[in-house]
């Protein structure tokens, strides 16, 4: 990587830095000072020049969220992250959590753990992403959320990019702490029951801090919610397509008659037939084409908007302080989350599109025709797919002061997730054996496709096959600082840090033999046995990298502070240097001015450079006059890229923070994102739209979408502005009111084909950024009694367009959505030393259901990047503290 060219008076900052290299021996006052996410310098000055959004305890529990994924959502600078069960868009990540800050993309945000780095999740988005699974965290442990709001990689180096969230988890607790609750969808069975404890004591200068969580979720159907799934069909069901050539390879174009039976009647050559049962049940569908019809498939209410799911998170803090001021810590962590049923159709498509002759026993036609349709039907039980995801986190920190009061802190964090994914396919050869006569247990029985009432048991053992993949990642960091004041200018002391990092992390995937990707002598890949999924390759690698930083805080005048910070990482194939300068000015009593100008990197995954997987996704393919095709979910194969650049960024922040009254202060920060070189992955609808015949667009050969190679790779760049709005008013000491705000100015990215688009107010269906709508706020007001408390939130999300093609009843409009969520409690002593809290509650107070998208047929009718699809929700909690 070139060395970032951002701030033109880098050689100074650098000189500064390196002046400050100077190690102080004089000593100093001990003055209480804090520490905050973006900086390793303590510092007096609660407001400082980096933004950052602290989400208390407090504010917290007055969400009522269960989970670290329901707190998310309710981010206003958080957009388009994965916290629903989609199997659609989001079929390889259910069962995890993360966060987009600005919506720059899941890997552009930077998530700690008690300020250290947590390994990346096995799972892996359909674009490619890796995220941090905040899953992990047990709620009852989190003392305080810090999200700094801008680009960090100074500090922290790769990843953060849009920004950093750091989740500080409890300790030093004393006394036990044991609750309970249930919530409950109002139209639904669907349910969450969770309990969770927290347990601390103190002995000899030792503290020992253990949390406990539990979540059972039962599920919530899309037949539950048929509004939210009446796309979700697919145009092969069963029908077939007459293909009447000849053994000299040529057509015979007269008419195909028909004359008895259920498929009587009369046929052009190449025409669409579909099952005459088709509608015998309910979830068949008839879909006109260019030539017949097609028996489609509503496979909508098979599937979840809410899986069956349980979480279980353990995390415990043992520290010590030794005599001289010298501290031992330890946290370890474990949790496991197991997504139980996951239902999916009874079986996929056959995308191999099978031939079937006229000599075959059950073919009516007496010519040849394709398949279009898959093996099982909607009288069979849906096939389930579920998830595994287990991570353990172990860190060790050994901190303490040198006799000139300078600190120094060292730690060693190691993490793990192992994320397993199983999903039921058909085997090709199997089937093929079938539609011969050898198919069953004893290879004797026929599969009928022309009647699929007809199929046994045996049959459907024999071609059923169940994937499994298991995907680990690990995380060893190391780090070391040191800080403390390097002299005295007239307005204060110089305060600086320093410090290292090494990091070695790993990606393996295996999988089982079936659905292992394998390649030819020419580095092809080799087509797995299986008519619908196209398989995963299995990979085993891994990588370190050492960086060096410095940090000083310089006092320029009595109102004047300037923050200058370098870090220099090596990677293993390159390097990154990225300067940060911020500066804050107290311009009047009320009135503070802060500015911040960095560069920031994220370095390509290992998932991204070395492995090849296989996602499906619904794609609509295009008749030759240009119209788009019904869509149908066709494999999108990712292929690594091992010369992928990292991505780089120049970060700008300028804010006011102005303190109306001693109670009432107004944020407000525009900020901006150049980012360059970003690492995306090709887009399978806009690749086909771009040119439908190109050379990885896989077609059989009579023409039909089998699917689709797309390649990562490094884009242009994608410049992003935006203000974010923050107010907190003290109202009284019983009342007071937060509000956040973010809104997007712009979002100008480059397409893949080289086109320049707007993606702010836009679903973007067709391009790497997710649904971005152009404003997200949050308004919380509390009420804290003597004994009781109560909050009322209020969460916006704008509308925003989709450019899709649209059927005469769909609009590109998709509405604005604002909940209302309240809930009181009241706290009543039970002995001297024990209380009880119970709290009762209300999400979407309104019942607002979310609002309608067209994402094309295939998919589900909202937007789970960005809505909730529950409705009201009622809770109840018990909290018992002794």
């Amino acid at each position: 990587m070139k060395m970032t060219q951002l701030l033109t008076s880098k050689k100074i900052i650098a000189l500064s830095i390196s002046a400050a290299l100077t190690f102080s021996v004089n000593g100093q006052d001990k003055v209480e000072t804090i520490q905050v996410t973006g900086s390793y310098i303590k510092r007096t000055a609660v407001d400082a020049a980096e933004p950052v959004q602290v989400l208390d305890y407090n504010f917290i529990q007055s969400t009522g969220a269960t989970t670290v994924a329901e707190l998310i959502s309710k981010l206003a600078i958080s957009s388009g992250a994965e916290n629903q069960a989609d199997s659609y868009t989001q079929a390889s990540t259910q069962g995890t959590g993360n966060v987009n800050l600005r919506g720059l993309g899941l890997s552009s945000t930077l998530v700690l753990i008690n300020g250290r780095r947590q390994t990346i999740s096995g799972a892996i988005t359909n674009d490619g992403s890796v995220f941090v699974d905040t899953s992990h965290i047990p709620i009852d442990a989190i003392e305080q959320i810090e999200v700094l709001k801008e680009g960090a990689a100074s500090t922290y180096g790769s990843d953060a990019v849009a920004g950093v969230v750091n989740f500080i988890l409890r300790k030093d607790f004393e006394g036990f702490e044991i609750n309970a609750g249930i919530s409950k969808v109002t139209d639904s069975s669907q349910k969450d029951t969770d309990i969770g404890f927290l347990w601390g004591t103190e002995f000899n200068n030792t503290y020992i801090t253990v949390s406990g969580h539990y979540l059972d979720r039962t599920p919530l159907s899309t037949a539950d919610r048929p509004d939210l799934g009446d796309n979700a069909f697919s145009s092969l069901g069963n029908s077939f397509l007459l293909y009447p050539i000849q053994a000299d390879g040529s057509f015979d174009f007269s008419p195909i008659t028909v004359a008895e039976g259920p498929y009587a009647g009369t046929y052009a050559p190449f025409e669409n037939v579909a099952d005459p049962s088709c509608l015998d049940d309910e979830l068949g569908v008839l879909i006109p084409q260019a030539s017949g019809t097609r028996c489609g498939f509503n496979y909508g209410p098979i599937y979840n908007l809410v899986n069956t799911e349980t979480r279980t998170q353990l995390y415990t803090n043992i520290s010590h302080d030794f005599s001289g001021g010298t501290q031992l810590s330890a946290d370890l962590s474990w949790s496991s989350n197991k997504v139980k049923d996951n239902p999916q159709s009874p079986s996929y498509p056959d995308l191999t599109f099978p031939f079937i002759s006229s000599t075959h026993e059950g073919n009516p036609f007496g010519t040849g025709v394709i398949w279009l349709g898959r093996p099982l039907g909607a009288d069979q039980a849906p096939a389930l797919a579920p998830r595994k995801n287990e991570t353990f986190r172990a860190s060790f920190n050994l901190a303490g002061s040198f006799e000139n009061n300078w600190g120094w802190d060292t730690a060693l964090t190691y993490s793990k997730n192992t994320y397993t994914q199983y999903q039921q396919d058909q085997l090709r050869s199997r089937l093929v054996a079938a539609l011969a006569g050898e198919g069953g247990l004893n290879n004797d029985e026929l599969f009928n496709p022309f009647d699929r009432t007809s199929i046994t048991d045996s049959i459907i053992e024999d071609f059923t096959h169940i994937t499994k993949s298991e995907k680990n990642t690990d995380l060893l960091a190391f780090d070391a600082v040191i800080d403390g004041k390097l002299f005295d200018m007239p307005a204060g002391p110089v305060n600086f840090a320093a410090g290292i990092q090494a990091r070695k992390e790993g990606f393996h995937v295996a999988t089982d033999d079936v659905y292992e990707i394998n390649y030819d002598a020419d580095g092809n890949p080799i087509p797995v046995d299986l008519i619908f999924l196209a398989g995963l390759s299995e990979v085993d690698v891994d990588r370190t990298s050492f960086a060096l930083f410095a940090e000083s805080l310089l006092p320029v005048s009595d109102n004047i502070e300037v923050t200058a910070a370098v870090r220099y990482e090596k990677l293993e194939n390159d390097s990154s240097f990225d300067p940060k300068i911020a500066l804050r000015w107290q311009a009047s009593e009320k009135l503070i001015v802060r500015a911040s100008a960095s560069t920031a990197f994220r370095e390509a995954s290992l998932s991204q450079m070395n492995a090849t997987a296989a996602t499906i996704n619904g794609i609509s393919d295009f008749n030759p006059d240009g119209s788009a095709k019904s869509p149908a979910f066709v494999g999108v194969l990712a292929r690594g890229n091992e010369d992928l650049k990292p991505e780089q960024s120049k970060n700008y922040n300028l804010g006011l923070i102005f303190k109306a009254t001693s109670s009432l202060d107004f944020k407000i920060d525009y900020w901006r994102v150049d980012y360059t070189d970003l690492i995306t992955v090709e887009n399978a609808q806009g690749k086909i739209a771009d040119d439908p015949n190109g050379e990885d667009i896989i077609r059989t050969a009579a023409g039909l979408l089998s699917a689709i190679e797309v390649d990562y790779f490094n884009s242009s760049s994608v410049t992003v502005k935006g203000i974010d709005i923050e107010s907190v008013w003290k109202i009284n000491d019983q009342f007071n009111l937060t509000f956040n705000a973010s809104h997007f100015l712009t979002y100008e990215l480059t397409k893949d084909n080289g086109e320049v688009v707007e993606a702010a107010g836009s679903f973007n269906y067709d391009n790497f950024a997710r649904s971005l709508p152009e404003d997200k706020a949050t308004l919380n007001l509390n009420w804290v009694g003597e004994s009781q408390r109560a909050s009322v939130n209020v969460n916006y999300i704008s509308s925003y367009e989709t450019a899709i093609a649209l059927p005469e009843n769909e609009s590109a409009k998709i509405d604005s959505f604002t909940t209302v969520d309240t809930q009181y409690s009241a706290t009543f002593g039970i002995s001297e030393e024990s209380e009880a809290t119970i709290t009762l509650g209300i999400k979407n107070l309104l019942d607002e259901a979310p609002p309608r998208v067209f994402n094309g047929f295939g998919n589900l009718s909202y937007d789970p990047k960005q809505h909730s699809p529950l409705g009201r929700v009622f809770f109840a909690k018990a909290k018992f503290a002794f």
